[in-house]
């Protein structure tokens, strides 16, 4: 028999044609990714990992050699500072008595006792009633800060929440008792030391956690945000639902809703300075000519500072409470509208058509614009910038722009990398927790 192989008929072997670069689908695919992704390294990846690396050094503007130093940047403490406020010196069952106490204040005498373990009990005595106050191991200094609240404090009945009255001795500056090395030291003495009030302990030290403007500029922040966000609903929802009925004007009225987000706020701001102005306010011209103000009780928008933080969460609503309402306003005409007309026959009225027809199929929109909104105030710079520029006396400062303070103005290039690094736990724990939120409605 012969090769059987040689009989059978060979396949036909075709070469398919080479594809060019853009007619292939995956590398043309991650030549158009390659720009974003070149983006983020270089505008956001580097100068995130450089913070990072900065925040653990000593740099400063015009220092050309850093010197790694460890979280000091963040915190290191030198000192503990034990200090208190808002002594309370006696209760009463009611105001008549505990005023008349304090009458007797010029009455009082300071005396100074030994205690057990060498140590010596400070007291004040008012209508014949000893009161200690604190206990220390030097004499001296037990009968001088007793003598401080008894001389220097304003004291004052306050109300407690049983009905009863306390006779408290306040200042608003807290009466330093002593400092010590180690929180070990201060812990010994604060068990120790006998003070009838809430007791205030103080890390004194060159880190951003020993900053009280550090501090304050975290309260600010979360104040400027939740503020804002609240007030943005507030008025966001009540648009959107007026914006979404029909009448006539209605385009150009979404048109003019808008105008505030899409304005850059450095022109805009132009205009509220102008509007905040200390002298030439609109708004105090017209409550003095309306007789509510006197020209001598104008409001120093920028210069007062709870004014100031109001003035800059009024700028910032102005200028975000379009986004929210414009996207609110995407929801509600997603919802058909025969679901509201059977609703309507149903006999439910509008109050009970936003609550349980628009209010839940609106409210996942809802929180992505709550998400993209609550990272724009907590990251803001511009608006408390151009307005306060952090003040007055650094009472309307952020972590946005007391980095830049910090960092860029008086040239701590590290302590202010330090603050600007704690703004992104911060908003990723409120972004983490909102997303949750927002993936339990959608699921």
């Amino acid at each position: 028999m012969g090769d059987l192989t040689t009989s059978l008929p060979q396949p036909i072997v075709t070469r398919r044609p080479r594809l060019g670069f853009f007619d292939r689908e995956a590398p043309f695919g991650y030549a158009l990714v390659l720009p974003a992704v070149l983006y983020l390294l270089v505008f956001i990846a580097y100068p995130f990992f450089m913070s990072i690396y900065m925040s653990f050094t000593d740099a400063q503007a015009g220092n050309r050699k850093w010197t790694f130093i460890g979280p000091a940047n963040y915190s290191k403490v030198k000192s503990y500072e034990l200090s208190a406020n808002d002594f309370v010196i006696a209760t009463f069952p009611t105001v008549a008595e505990a005023n008349t106490f304090i009458e007797k204040k010029a009455e009082g005498q300071q005396v100074t006792d030994p205690a057990a373990g060498g140590r010596f009990r400070a007291s004040i005595v008012i209508a014949g009633k000893k009161i200690p106050l604190l206990e220390m191991s030097n004499e001296d200094d037990a009968s001088f800060n007793a003598s401080s609240i008894l001389s220097d404090l304003q004291w004052k009945a306050q109300k407690t929440i049983g009905g009863r009255y306390d006779v408290v001795a306040h200042s608003d500056t807290p009466l330093v008792i002593g400092t010590y090395p180690t929180r070990a030291a201060l812990k010994d003495q604060e068990r120790q030391i006998v003070v009838p009030s809430a007791k205030r302990v103080k890390a004194n030290g060159t880190g951003v956690m020993q900053d009280p403007n550090f501090l304050l500029a975290v309260k600010n922040t979360f104040k400027y945000t939740f503020g804002t966000e609240i007030i943005k609903l507030m008025i966001g929802v009540p648009c959107a639902l007026l914006l979404n009925r029909a009448f006539r004007g209605r385009k150009l009225l979404r048109g003019l809703v808008v105008i505030p987000w899409v304005i850059p706020i450095a022109i805009s701001a132009q205009a509220w300075l102008w509007i905040l102005d200390s002298t030439y306010s609109v708004i105090n011209w017209f409550l003095v000519h309306w007789h509510i103000l006197s020209p001598q009780k104008i409001i120093n928008f920028r210069g007062d500072k709870d004014w100031a933080l109001l003035s800059v969460i009024l700028v910032n609503v102005w200028r975000g409470f379009p986004f929210t309402a414009i996207v609110i306003l995407a929801g509600l005409t997603a919802i058909p509208d025969e679901i509201l007309e059977r609703a309507k026959l149903d006999g439910a009225n509008a109050f009970q058509r936003f609550v349980y027809i628009i209010a839940p199929m609106v409210r996942p929109i809802l929180m992505v614009s709550l998400l993209f909104s609550v990272i724009f105030s907590f990251t803001d710079f511009n608006t408390i910038w151009i307005i306060t520029k952090g003040g007055p006396y650094d009472q309307t400062q952020v972590l946005s722009t007391y980095a830049y303070q910090l960092g860029v103005n008086a040239g701590y290039l590290g302590k202010g990398a330090a603050v600007s690094l704690f703004m992104f736990p911060m908003m990723a724990l409120m972004v983490f927790f909102m997303l949750r939120f927002l993936r339990r409605e959608t699921s």
